[in-house]
């Protein structure tokens, strides 16, 4: 099978498109304009490698290419995220060398970050952005938590303890996520080390904002976040089982409400983990890649749910 023949391969079969990209069809066309605007401004400037373009002509794919269309670069970059593969899988999937997998990986990711931001889709990674996200008049119940992934085991010794999860048992890196009650991904927050405590990611990326911001907010959180009150918004969490003493039945039923609506969280991280990138080891270390690819897996599924809502029961917190 040729290379060229790839995206009309897997459009064949539904499922296969699926398992292969994470996207269906429907969705895939919907980002495909996006995707290609952003692919001819950011090649208008940029060679595939990365390098300044200083002749800044229009940029034309050449014939040869390995992957002669906007289809089957977006495809290439979905599926890179979806499976996770060896660079030498990739290459033989697509037909071409190890080191153009590398050049197109790096290059056609920064590429989809741009489409996924000019749709609108990406979520807040600063705190500047995450207060123009939560500049509303309007009641909001949001939710957070932490979410890990892992890494390789890094060489440093030093190192290996500012990575290593006494949960997870790994060496990770870790993000502090925010969500709202339609399931989209408000805020990703800057990339950590795994030994990092899901409070103190909390206090130092989004807790002034919270403080600051005019929105009525309710937020949801797990026992983990013990003390964190942010100024002016209504924290819920559950009842922790003191040592030695039973819930009473009151709390044990608020504390089953409150994790019916909470496990919104669980679906949203599990659905950016559908990209095998963020869910198994990221062996790529190149420009920082790690610390990135999880803001766009997030506006990934953002573009997603935006496009087909995710419907839950009403939520009831009295």
């Amino acid at each position: 099978m040729k290379h060229i023949e790839m995206y009309n391969y897997w459009i064949k079969n539904a499922p296969m498109f699926i398992a292969m990209t994470g996207y269906n069809l429907s969705d895939f066309t919907a980002l495909l304009p996006y995707f290609s605007e952003a692919h001819e401004k950011y090649f208008e400037n940029f060679y595939v490698s990365g390098k300044k373009n200083k002749k800044l002509k229009d940029f034309s794919i050449y014939k040869n290419s390995p992957l002669p269309t906007i289809e089957d670069r977006l495809v290439f970059v979905l599926s890179y995220q979806k499976l996770n593969p060896i660079q030498q899988q990739q290459a033989a999937t697509f037909h071409m060398t190890q080191k153009q997998v590398n050049l197109f990986v790096h290059s056609l990711t920064i590429v989809l970050e741009n489409a996924l931001t000019d749709a609108n889709v990406m979520p807040a990674q600063t705190e500047e952005d995450l207060k123009v996200k939560l500049d509303t008049e309007e009641e909001m119940i949001l939710i957070h938590d932490g979410t890990e992934r892992e890494i390789p085991r890094p060489v440093d010794h030093e190192l290996q303890k500012e990575t290593y999860s006494g949960k997870k048992k790994k060496n990770t890196l870790k993000n502090g996520v925010i969500i709202n009650t339609l399931c989209m991904i408000l805020f990703v927050g800057a990339t950590v080390k795994g030994s990092t405590h899901d409070k103190k990611i909390a206090d130092l990326q989004y807790l002034n904002v919270l403080n600051e911001i005019k929105a009525k907010i309710i937020l949801l959180q797990d026992t983990g976040y013990q003390g964190f009150a942010p100024l002016g918004v209504t924290t819920k969490q559950p009842f922790k089982k003191p040592i030695g003493i039973e819930l009473t039945e009151e709390q044990k039923n608020w504390n089953t409400a409150l994790s019916r609506i909470r496990v919104m969280i669980e679906h949203a991280i599990g659905s950016i983990k559908r990209y095998r990138i963020v869910k198994d080891e990221c062996r790529l270390r190149k420009n920082g890649y790690p610390y990135k690819i999880m803001a766009i897996c997030a506006g990934l599924h953002n573009f997603r749910v935006e496009r087909t809502p995710v419907k839950y029961p009403e939520i009831k917190l009295t």
